[in-house]
């Protein structure tokens, strides 16, 4: 018998070589979906005004399927799907703790099915508490890092479980703090502007570049709060802009350099919805498409954190030495390091 091992046997992913069914990541990365149109869904239903329609929980009218009315209905497929979100990530975490998976990874499905037991009490205080604008927030941000955890989730279970050769490409000692500022940089303005909308300080300021003819009116009140997240923009666009041009002349692949460039391209887009939203005094369909672009951005700095941390441990540091691959830092790979795919 041959020694060689046909190449359609090895397994393509640590999803196929940790045992998990075939379909597991391709339904993983549809719950990543959903969470994401969940979350715009959920913004939907505060630009609509309908996050009272139901007025209480978690029943809709004392009914489990209320009578028809669009705010009613929109609030009402909110918590429809954020139940079957919450019902799939549970089934889909039983595998991964059932799996030979890392304890990094499932820890970080432990750490995402608490967020999502806490998630359905913040939705549910939301309600209860009469849209409680701290309670709004951190309902949003809750979601957001529920949807971070699981879009980390789902990217280490596509790489490759391999063993590969070293990287001759030397990885910048900047490389991963770089990418880490750049994803927490975002975080931070998302964080934002949810204070704002729930705050309802999204038109204070209905002119642009000045607010009431003035760069900067206060920095106090409802008016201060939409100037400092003014700011933020300003300030995220700056190091955005800088990291694509330092990953154009330092990255060492050509995968880090193009996601550099998605995330600038984005948040320019993101920078003209936010003036536009101004301008046209935030129609739903802008106001959404703000908060949905920045989840997006978001996304693509995760995904550029990992490709830098995968490269990380087959490549040869700046000074020449590699990554020392243990079994706490292989982040979720049983045999060994990756490479990008």
């Amino acid at each position: 018998m041959s020694d060689s091992t046909p190449a359609s046997a090895a397994p393509r992913s640590l999803s196929e070589a940790l045992g998990l069914p075939v379909w597991y990541k391709r339904a993983f990365k549809y719950l990543v979906v959903s969470v994401f149109f969940l979350i715009a869904l959920g913004g939907s239903v505060r630009i609509m005004k309908a996050g009272l329609a139901c007025p209480d929980w978690p029943l809709c009218f004392g009914d489990f399927i209320p009578d028809y009315h669009p705010q009613v209905y929109l609030e009402f497929l909110h918590r429809a799907l954020a139940g079957l979100v919450a019902l799939v990530t549970f089934a889909l975490s039983y595998f991964i703790f059932r799996s030979r998976a890392s304890r990094f990874l499932k820890g970080l499905t432990g750490f995402a099915l608490v967020l999502l037991m806490v998630q359905v009490v913040f939705g549910g205080l939301t309600v209860l508490l009469l849209l409680k604008s701290n309670v709004v927030v951190t309902h949003l941000m809750l979601g957001t890092t529920f949807f971070s955890s699981l879009l980390w989730i789902y990217l280490t279970l596509r790489q490759s479980p391999q063993p590969q050769e070293p990287s001759l490409a030397p990885t910048p000692r900047w490389l991963i703090p770089l990418c880490v500022f750049a994803a927490l940089a975002i975080y931070g303005q998302i964080f934002l502007g949810g204070l704002v909308a729930a705050h309802f300080a999204s038109l204070v300021c209905t002119d642009f570049p000045t607010c009431h003819g003035q760069w900067f009116p206060t920095f106090s009140g409802i008016i201060g709060l939409h100037v400092i997240h003014r700011l933020g923009a300003y300030t995220l666009f700056a190091v955005l802009l800088g990291t694509w041009l330092v990953m154009r002349r330092g990255a060492p692949t050509l995968a880090l350099r193009r996601r550099s460039g998605w995330l600038f391209a984005l948040v320019c887009g993101q920078v003209g919805l936010g003036i536009a939203n101004v301008l046209f005094h935030t129609p739903p369909l802008l106001a959404v498409g703000h908060l949905a672009m920045g989840v997006t951005l978001l996304s693509v700095a995760l995904l550029q954190l990992r490709t830098a941390l995968t490269l990380a441990e087959v490549s040869p540091s700046i000074t020449g030495s590699r990554t020392k691959i243990t079994a706490d830092n292989r982040v979720g790979f049983p045999d060994g390091p990756v490479v990008p795919t």
